[in-house]
C-alpha cells in the first residue's frame, strides 16, 4: 500500500473500525488517507486528534460524502476526479443499521442504500482512478447469513422492515456484488475482498433501548471484538497482493 502519490480512501472513518483501520494505515506510513464522511467537522476533529498521537507521515485529508445521497456520491466522485487522484486502496467501510424504517431523499430504506446501494455506486464510479496493483475492501456482516436472496429485496426493505434482515440483505447483496466485481477487474489487476469483522464493539450494535442496551454494556461488550481487531480483516484484504474475491476476517 506504501505507492508515492496514491491515496487510500476509508468511508466512515469516524466509526469504530473506520477509525482503527486509518491508525493502521498510518502506523504503516501509507503517502496520503482521504477521511469520506458525511460530518467533515467530526472527521477534521479526528484527523487532528491522530496527527497528535500516532507519529506519522502520512498526510490526513478529509473529503465530504453522504452516502444516503447518491447526488453526494455523485459530487465526492467528480471531485476525486478533478483532482486526478489515484487511488491505492478503497475502504467501504462505511454502514448503517437503524431501528426503525427511514426512507432516503433517493428513495430507498437506509440501511439498503448506504450498505449496498451507494456504496456500489461509489464504486463503480471511482474505478477509473485505479490501475493494476489498486484494491477494494468491502466491509460486510456475519449478519448476511441469517437472510436469503430476494428478487423484491427494495420493497422488502421498505415494507416489512426488521433490523437485523434488512442489514444482512444489504450486507449479502454487497458481497455478492464484491465477488462479482472481483470476476470483473482480475484482467486488469485490481484486486476486490470483502472483510468480515465479526461483532465489534461499535455504534452499530446500539439498539436504542437504554435499558437493553445497559444489559449490553455490562455482559455483551466486554467479551465482543475491539475495533482494532475488527479492522484487521479488511487491512488483509488490502495487503494480501494474491487475493481476489476472497472474504477476510477480522
Amino acid at each position: 500500500m506504501n505507492t508515492p502519490d496514491k491515496v487510500c480512501i476509508v468511508t466512515g472513518a469516524t466509526g469504530g473500525i473506520g477509525r482503527a483501520i486509518v491508525e493502521e494505515l498510518m502506523r504503516r506510513a501509507v503517502p496520503e488517507v482521504c477521511l469520506a464522511c458525511r460530518n467533515t467537522e467530526r472527521a477534521e476533529a479526528l484527523a487532528g486528534e491522530l496527527r497528535r498521537i500516532i507519529d506519522s507521515q502520512t498526510r490526513l485529508t478529509c473529503r465530504t460524502l453522504d452516502l444516503e445521497s447518491l447526488a453526494s456520491v455523485r459530487a465526492f466522485a467528480d471531485a476525486c476526479k478533478a483532482d486526478d487522484i489515484k487511488i491505492s486502496v478503497l475502504f467501504n467501510n462505511a454502514g448503517t443499521m437503524p431501528g426503525g424504517i427511514r426512507i432516503t431523499p433517493d428513495g430507498f430504506e437506509s440501511a439498503t442504500q448506504t450498505n449496498y446501494v451507494a456504496t456500489a455506486l461509489l464504486t463503480r464510479l471511482l474505478l477509473p482512478l485505479m490501475d493494476e496493483g489498486s484494491a477494494v475492501v468491502f466491509t460486510t456482516s456475519m449478519t448476511r447469513h441469517i437472510v436469503r436472496r430476494r428478487a423484491d429485496w427494495q420493497q422488502r426493505a421498505i415494507e416489512h422492515h426488521g433490523r437485523f434482515t434488512t442489514y444482512g440483505r444489504s450486507k449479502l447483496m454487497l458481497t455478492d456484488f464484491a465477488r462479482s466485481l472481483a470476476r470483473e477487474l482480475a484482467p486488469r489487476g485490481i484486486r476486490v475482498n470483502c472483510s468480515d469483522p465479526g461483532i465489534v464493539d461499535s455504534g452499530i450494535i446500539t439498539m436504542g433501548n437504554p435499558f437493553v442496551d445497559r444489559l449490553a454494556d455490562i455482559f455483551f461488550r466486554p467479551i465482543i471484538h475491539s475495533p482494532a481487531r475488527g479492522a484487521r480483516g479488511a487491512i488483509r484484504a488490502a495487503l494480501d497482493s494474491d487475493a481476489t474475491g476472497r472474504i477476510f476476517y477480522g
